[in-house]
């Protein structure tokens, strides 16, 4: 996992993982810092073997979850889309950290992915799919305080709602 710890310890990966946590301060909801995208990226690498796809590597899976919400800093200052902008701050990162354009094209779809509604979920990639729901099944709503008033958990099924 030689990869993902170039990941980890990218300067400016970090400096995003900040820019998160400076931005989600006084957050009341989910936060995405650094224990928030190691859940997803660990869950993202389970499903994946619980779908039997094996073209995607635990690198690759990982890469995916540590990397998907690095652009959230930036949609509460513009509002733009984090999932896109993430993508775009990814490539860089997963250039440094050795990963060839065929698995950084890969990992950046699932990144811009993560957030699309079912409806639109059929032509999702098996790395997108593992990500989306890993990013769902990651947060610890059953003891939030702010779960009553999160849009997010509201619009889950109540069967999703359940630790993984």
């Amino acid at each position: 996992m030689d990869r993902i710890n170039k990941i980890i310890f990218d300067e400016d990966y970090c400096l995003y993982l900040q820019k998160n946590n400076v931005e989600e301060k006084n957050r009341v909801f989910c936060k995405h810092h650094f224990e928030h995208l190691l859940a997803v990226a660990r869950l993202t690498y389970l499903l994946i073997l619980e779908e039997g796809s094996p073209f995607i590597s635990r690198e690759i899976a990982y890469a995916a979850g540590l990397l998907h919400d690095i652009g959230r800093w930036n949609q509460y200052q513009t509002e733009a889309d984090h999932a896109k902008i993430s993508s775009k701050l990814a490539d860089p990162i997963l250039d440094k950290a050795g990963f060839p354009t065929a698995e950084r094209k890969l990992i950046q779809k699932a990144i811009v992915q993560h957030r699309l509604e079912d409806e639109r979920n059929q032509h999702l990639s098996p790395l997108s799919k593992a990500l989306k729901k890993a990013d769902d099944l990651s947060r610890l709503c059953y003891c939030c305080s702010a779960r009553h008033d999160c849009k997010k958990l509201n619009k889950q099924p109540q069967k999703e709602r359940l630790i993984y």
